[in-house]
């Protein structure tokens, strides 16, 4: 796949958004959307240092939730190509080597094919602000196109949906504890957009059973326990 078909591709995106950009977008809006029935494009990023600005993405994990399961056969992961320095503290996190990143993917073809495979469907991660960030970044540095993926948080939304672990859960990691899950390598973009994505379904399951349907709904929900924490 060559550049130019690649920005041919977000070239159709950017034209059609001047017009309407709920469609012409490949990530859709999650706030009127039926939590059951959504389809759901959970992903995650390693990057190169852990500031907001001006880090470059290493690798990118994702996988399809449709009707409450994990689309295995649709996983998407790519690591990036990248020849420059490493932050240490970054290297141990991620464990990608300076020669697996010699190698990597070419970064314009992957954020486009990114798209593709997140056409039609709600975006989602978790402490998803930091790498619509990231993405933003490089589709801005890559392709030109000036848009931040509008992802659903699913770190925001667990505390509400259980109030009782609000004040202890906070990480990923916690999370992970808390729910028992088991046998998903981590620190692995792919392997954190599945753990993201299990948490997923059991935030779309305890919805459900407090018969909320939207996330607007869920959204809701949380900013009124906020206003009776008091913040």
């Amino acid at each position: 796949m060559t550049t130019t078909r690649v920005k041919k591709f977000l070239q159709r995106y950017l034209k059609k958004a001047e017009v309407r950009p709920d469609v012409a977008l490949p990530w859709l809006s999650p706030w009127e959307r039926p939590l059951l029935g959504t389809r759901y494009f959970v992903l995650d990023l390693e990057s190169d240092g852990l500031q907001r600005k001006n880090n470059r993405i290493l690798s990118v994990g994702a996988i399809a939730v449709v009707e409450q399961s994990l689309c295995y056969g649709e996983a998407f992961y790519h690591v990036l190509q990248h020849t420059g320095t490493l932050q240490a503290d970054a290297m141990l996190i991620h464990g990608l080597s300076p020669s697996a990143l010699q190698q990597g993917d070419n970064t314009a073809e992957v954020l486009q094919a990114l798209c593709e495979h997140g056409q039609q469907s709600v975006w989602v991660g978790f402490h998803a602000g930091f790498d619509a960030l990231l993405l933003q970044q490089a589709f801005e540095s890559a392709l030109k196109w000036p848009y931040e993926p509008q992802s659903l948080n699913v770190a925001e939304y667990l505390p509400a949906l259980f109030p009782d672990k609000a004040s202890t859960q906070h990480s990923l990691d916690d999370w992970v504890e808390h729910f028992a899950l088991q046998g998903i390598e981590r620190h692995n973009a792919l392997g954190d957009a599945m753990v993201t994505a299990e948490l997923l379904l059991i935030a779309l399951r305890k919805a459900s059973q407090l018969g909320l349907t939207t996330w607007g709904e869920v959204r809701q929900l949380r900013q009124q326990q906020q206003k009776k924490r008091g913040y």
